[in-house]
C-alpha cells in the first residue's frame, strides 16, 4: 500500500475514534479522545515517513 494511502485510512480511523467519543459507551470520552488522537499522531508519522509500515 501506498505510504500516502495508509497515513490517510490510519488517519481516518483516528477521525472516527475521535469522533465517537460522546456516542459510545465503552470507555469514557476523556480515553476515547486520547486514543483517538494518538491514532491521528501515528497516521501523521506514517505520513512524515518516520514510521515505515
Amino acid at each position: 500500500m501506498n505510504q500516502n494511502l495508509s497515513a490517510l485510512s490510519i488517519g481516518v480511523v483516528g477521525a472516527a475514534i475521535t469522533l465517537s467519543a460522546y456516542s459510545q459507551t465503552l470507555v469514557s470520552p476523556t480515553q476515547c479522545v486520547a486514543v483517538g488522537l494518538l491514532v491521528l499522531m501515528f497516521g501523521l508519522l506514517v505520513g512524515e515517513g518516520l514510521i515505515s509500515l
